[in-house]
C-alpha cells in the first residue's frame, strides 16, 4: 500500500503552442500610469483567514484587503499594454521587437520570460 502518490509533472506546451496562446489581464488587477511614465500594478493578496484574523489582533489598523504592488519600467509597460486579450504571444513579440529595436530572438526571450513571470504571479491568464 502506497502512502504517498507521485505527482505527475504538468503537461509542457510545445514552442508553437506557447506562441499561439493569447494572454488576458486578470480582472483583479488594477493598474495606472505614474508621472515618471512607469506602470503600477496592484492586485489583492490571497491570505488565509487565520492570518488575517491574527494580523487584525496584532495591529489595530490592519488593512482589510491587503494588496501587492508591482512597478513596471517602460518596456514592461509596453508589453502590458500589448496584452489586450486578442493578440497572441507571437504577435506581441513581433510588435515588441519593432518598438524596442531588439532582434526577434531577443524579444522572444524577453517577452516570454516576462509573461511567464506575470502568469506565475497571477497577473495574467493564458488561453
Amino acid at each position: 500500500m502506497k502512502l504517498f502518490k507521485k505527482k505527475e509533472p504538468p503537461q509542457q506546451l510545445t514552442r508553437t503552442e506557447a506562441l499561439a496562446c493569447v494572454p488576458h489581464k486578470s480582472p483583479a488587477v488594477v493598474w495606472r500610469i505614474l508621472d515618471s511614465g512607469e506602470l503600477l500594478l496592484e492586485c489583492p493578496l490571497r491570505i488565509r483567514p487565520f492570518f488575517i484574523t491574527l494580523a487584525k489582533r496584532l495591529s489595530k489598523g490592519a488593512d482589510e484587503n491587503p494588496t501587492r504592488k508591482i512597478q513596471l519600467d517602460t518596456l514592461g509597460r509596453l508589453v502590458w499594454t500589448m496584452v489586450d486579450g486578442r493578440k497572441n504571444v507571437a504577435l506581441i513579440i513581433q510588435e515588441f521587437s519593432t518598438a524596442s529595436g531588439l532582434s526577434v530572438q531577443e524579444a522572444e526571450i524577453s517577452v516570454t520570460t516576462f509573461l511567464r513571470e506575470l502568469g506565475r504571479r497571477g497577473l495574467i491568464l493564458m488561453q
